[in-house]
């Protein structure tokens, strides 16, 4: 079974771009979370979760 990615799904709507975009922020946050993790930086870890859980927030907004 393939996942698709929310911009995957939507591929021809409006918000597909925004979809997209914040997609590609995800990805850079969590290599974020999993450089900060390695380091043992946890004022950067906390950081990061809390921008990855704003991204995810708003990513499910635009795809409802």
């Amino acid at each position: 079974m393939m996942i698709m990615t929310y911009s995957q799904r939507l591929g021809s709507s409006g918000d597909a771009s925004d979809i997209l975009y914040l997609e590609q922020q995800i990805a850079a946050v969590k290599q974020v979370i999993k450089r900060a993790e390695a380091a043992g930086h946890k004022e950067a870890l906390e950081e990061a979760k809390t921008k990855l859980a704003e991204l995810e927030t708003e990513l499910d907004e635009l795809a409802d």
